[in-house]
């Protein structure tokens, strides 16, 4: 099924089937892609620099994801990927939350470093808010902008019907 995003968001409707299509992402941008129940997609990096929740992507590297998989591929500077398999929906949006994610992670990693000139634990981070909102994919996010300064943080994952957060780590082993 292939939907259009809307006009105003800056969205641009693509399917990607199930032969595969490229996507040229401009800096700042993202493709978001859901992938249909009981099917698999394989996203690959073709060129640029990318990432999938704070993971960075390798290139030429295929990456699988799982039936009902909600994802969206960040590029800060610009990159191409290839798409296969059956997805519920694919397009690009400049409509990206990641400015205030990145932001968010500075915030955090000033007050790491405050913390271990005072010779102090924290910061200590709670995300709260009604269902469906993204709170798993930014805790995701922070987690993985953390891996990747060297930084071993903690989740808590207090709610019983979210299992699948995962490390930079457990992302590129299980994919």
């Amino acid at each position: 099924m292939v939907t259009e995003g809307p006009e105003n968001t800056g969205e641009e409707g693509v399917g990607a089937g199930a032969g595969g299509a490229r996507f040229d992402l401009e800096k700042e941008t993202e493709l978001r892609f859901e992938v249909e129940a009981g099917e698999k997609v394989h996203l690959e990096l073709l060129t640029g620099l990318a990432e999938v929740f704070g993971s960075e992507l390798n290139r030429n590297k295929k990456y699988t994801f799982g039936p009902g998989s909600k994802i969206a591929v960040f590029t800060w500077q610009g990159c191409s990927v290839s798409l296969s398999g059956k997805t519920e929906v694919a397009y690009k949006s400049k409509d990206t939350p990641m400015l205030l994610y990145l932001n968010t992670h500075t915030a955090l990693e000033q007050m790491r470093r405050q913390a271990e000139r005072d010779n102090e634990r924290g910061p200590r981070v709670m995300v709260v808010g009604p269902t469906d909102v993204g709170k798993s994919m930014l805790c995701r996010l922070l987690l993985n902008y953390a891996v990747r300064l060297g930084r071993r943080p903690t989740l808590v994952e207090l709610d019983v019907g979210q299992s699948g957060v995962r490390s930079t780590k457990q992302l590129h082993q299980h994919q």
